[in-house]
């Protein structure tokens, strides 16, 4: 319920926030205490506290090291870097972005909206070829996701491609 909650408007975030701390207080181990942190991550996020989310996807990472047997490898979902990334680019704070955008994209390759992050992020700090690239990538898994699209006609332009308005007019069409 609370990670159904987690997608709501912005108001109404808190209603998400109280039924995932009761959750947390109901979680049987360290398993699932992590997953309920990673979602109030994304809470925290969407409410612009990105202090909180960043510590909550530390207290998450730390929650899966304790969740795994003696010897295995820790799991490192990319959700953890989705929730960093997206807190970190709600607040601007582009260049601190960077890495875990990119990490999202390498280990979750096939997710469109890690490249839509990452490509954004790269296009916010001046990496206007690198943020083409991503577009384009991402534009491989959602051909009409329209941040993609923008993106990569955004770039276009910033580069001088003769592409740009072509690329504009498929923003447009999407």
């Amino acid at each position: 319920h609370g990670m159904a909650l987690v997608a709501t408007v912005t108001e109404r975030l808190e209603e998400s926030r109280t039924v995932l701390e009761a959750a947390l207080a109901l979680a049987p181990d360290a398993r699932a205490k992590a997953m309920v942190k990673i979602q109030l991550g994304w809470v925290a996020s969407k409410q612009g506290r990105v202090d909180d989310a960043l510590a909550l996807v530390a207290e998450t990472r730390a929650l899966l090291a304790k969740a795994v047997k003696p010897g295995d490898k820790v799991p490192n979902p990319p959700v953890l870097d989705a929730v960093a990334a997206d807190a970190l680019a709600r607040v601007w704070r582009w260049e601190e972005a960077i890495a875990p955008a990119k990490s999202c994209t390498e280990t979750a390759p096939q997710n469109s909206t890690a490249w839509v992050v990452y490509a954004r992020v790269l296009g916010s700090v001046g990496d206007n070829a690198g943020a083409l690239a991503a577009a384009t990538k991402g534009l491989e898994f959602a051909p009409r996701d329209q941040d993609l699209l923008r993106t990569q006609a955004s770039a276009l332009a910033a580069l001088q491609r003769p592409e740009a308005s072509a690329a504009l007019a498929a923003f447009d069409r999407f």
